[in-house]
């Protein structure tokens, strides 16, 4: 390889990879994912932590499950004098139009998550609806 196609190499490089980093979508990435936004957020996640609160706790537990149809669904499990309960709420989920949010709707009510990450293990993301910016952690079951 001659010295003016190393050049082009590396510079085509940087170019590239500056091209990558700034191009993040979401404030705590990834910078780069070879799988759709859509497949990285299907499937089953459970609640590690909504602001300081960190799940399960006390024998409570909360879930979500998005699928690729657009279907949510939004669980709860806990424990009271030895007996344990489970409920589950249905609704729909889609991305807003940027993909930066997620918009549940559950009984005709909306709830709006700003996603700050999403990866194949994770979703953080904030709570948009309420003005507080509650910070909701889930980690892919």
């Amino acid at each position: 390889m001659n010295k003016k196609n190393t050049t082009l190499l590396l510079a085509a490089t940087i170019v590239t990879t500056l091209n990558f980093h700034s191009c993040k979508k979401y404030d705590d990435g990834p910078a780069f994912s070879l799988r759709s936004k859509t497949s990285r957020l299907t499937g089953e996640w459970e609640v590690v932590r909504i602001g300081s609160a960190v799940y399960p706790q006390n024998g409570y537990s909360l879930e979500f499950e998005f699928d690729k149809n657009g279907d949510f669904t939004y669980g709860t499990s806990y424990s009271y004098n030895g007996q344990n309960y489970s409920y589950a709420y249905g609704g729909e989920w889609e991305f807003s139009s940027d993909k930066e949010d997620i918009e549940i709707t559950i009984n005709n009510s909306v709830l709006t998550f700003e996603i700050n990450r999403l990866t194949n293990k994770e979703l953080w993301m904030e709570d948009a609806s309420d003005n507080t910016d509650t910070e909701w952690k889930l980690e892919k079951k």
